[in-house]
């Protein structure tokens, strides 16, 4: 007797195999990661481990230093290998869990460690230091628990965004990526909204709750997302040759095809020139709020909360958008706007009212940034070479923003907070004039039809 009842569609990507719920319960465990991780790793430590180094009377030099450009030193250095190596691995969890799931705890061990790191001083100057000073144990202590925690939170980042094309289908990529995006700033929202007010007087609970909420909900995620199995990895051609020798000869490869065409290059500048404007504002921003404005804590977090919420609905029309308009063109007329607000940001952000117009305003122009910027990758890169063009992207950005970072603080101890304006505003004008010359030469290789990458061998 025939069925009336279709049988199930069946989605899969390499070796697994999905019913469309099996396809909605991984992307609801990668979404849930991702919100926990967001609000950990992009609101809870930019936000507060500069207001704890403060409270230190570490210099603007030095935040910079622990916040920006030490991390992004080891990710120069890291990003490559860990790519590298985590294409290669084979066990029995798969080649992407392995490394989340070793790094996960040790995220939330030094993050946890950050928020006690007063009384831990105190306790190791009244047992083991009598002699040292409790705030300059502090200060060490805080650098030392940071470079840790970036050093671990390095491997997630490298390897949390690889697994999406190994375990979701490709058909829903897309709708997962827009899904994330309105995940992660949901947890921007919540932790502005409702934590940021308890975050100086309660600094020390707020790091321990949403470092446990990390670790717990990111494990949970990595056991019960399953990979599957993969072919075995490549084999070196030249295993033969002395190991020095492969090495020299891979490097030589490997920048003559990413840099060695000025279409890619000035995209890698271009693009690195906008992550080197947000540094100021990412880092001083709520100090420029609570020292030269007198805003509270409570009142930043709620302009930024509000912002992230409204930019939620900017998420679903900008994904639109670039479907119709291409994420190159996106991407680049959004610096415009960025260089309005600070121009009037400087001269007439002056209390909660004008800062609540540049804070919403900001936060609205830099989702639209973000959620245009991996699509414009995907569109421009070789397709057969995405990985590597993606991590020489990279490099050119961690060199720039390790300089940035340092030098902003620098900038921001001559001439004040309010400095964070003027140097949106300038490396902004840099990255718009050199993304015109990458849209000149883009419409020039066939534009958003027609374009082929050009030739990098």
């Amino acid at each position: 007797m025939n069925s009336s009842v279709p049988p199930k569609r069946i989605y899969a990507v390499g070796s697994l195999r999905y019913t469309l719920g099996g396809v909605l319960l991984v992307c609801s465990w990668l979404l849930w990661g991702g919100f926990c991780y967001s609000m950990l790793v992009y609101m809870l430590v930019p936000t507060l481990l500069p207001l704890t180094l403060d409270s230190f009377h570490a210099s603007g030099a030095l935040i910079g230093l622990v916040v920006g450009s030490i991390p992004a030193a080891m990710n120069f250095v890291m990003n490559p290998i860990l790519s590298t190596t985590s294409d290669r691995l084979r066990s029995k969890w798969g080649r992407r869990i392995p490394y989340l799931a070793f790094a996960t705890p040790l995220i939330s061990l030094f993050v946890i460690l950050l928020g006690w790191t007063r009384e831990i001083a105190v306790l190791l100057n009244q047992s083991l230091l009598p002699h040292a000073s409790p705030e300059l144990l502090g200060l060490i202590l805080v650098c030392v628990f940071a470079i840790l925690f970036q050093f671990f939170n390095l491997i997630i980042g490298s390897i949390y965004y690889y697994i999406f094309a190994d375990v979701i289908p490709h058909e829903f990529i897309g709708r997962f990526m827009a899904f994330l995006t309105l995940s992660m700033t949901a947890s921007g929202f919540v932790f502005n909204y409702y934590l940021m007010e308890y975050a100086l007087e309660y600094s020390a609970w707020v790091y321990t709750v949403i470092g446990i909420l990390f670790a717990v909900s990111f494990a949970a995620m990595c056991f019960f997302v399953k990979e599957g199995e993969y072919p075995p990895p490549p084999r070196n051609q030249a295993a033969h040759e002395p190991f020095a020798k492969r090495m020299i000869g891979w490097i030589r490869l490997y920048f003559r095809q990413c840099y060695r065409n000025p279409f890619f290059l000035m995209l890698f500048l271009g693009t690195a020139m906008t992550q080197v404007s947000t540094v100021c504002r990412s880092i001083f921003n709520l100090l420029f709020a609570t020292k030269e404005l007198h805003l509270t804590e409570a009142q930043f977090g709620k302009i930024m909360g509000i912002g992230s919420l409204v930019s939620l609905g900017v998420v679903l029309l900008i994904g639109y958008l670039m479907d119709k308009l291409h994420p190159l063109r996106i991407f680049l007329w959004s610096g415009i706007p960025v260089i309005l607000i600070n121009l009037w940001g400087y001269f007439y952000a002056v209390d909660y009212a004008s800062f609540f117009v540049v804070g919403i305003a900001v936060v609205i122009i830099y989702s639209i940034q973000g959620q245009s910027i991996v699509p414009m990758y995907i569109a421009l890169f070789p397709p057969e070479k995405y990985g590597q063009f993606s991590s020489a992207n990279m490099m050119i950005n961690s060199l720039l923003v390790i300089i940035a970072n340092w030098g902003g603080g620098l900038a921001i101890d001559r001439f004040g907070y309010r400095f964070i304006f003027i140097w949106d505003l300038f490396f902004t004008t840099v990255a718009t004039g050199i993304l015109i010359y990458v849209y000149i030469r883009w419409r020039q290789l066939g534009g958003g039809k027609h374009y082929l990458a050009p030739e990098v061998e």
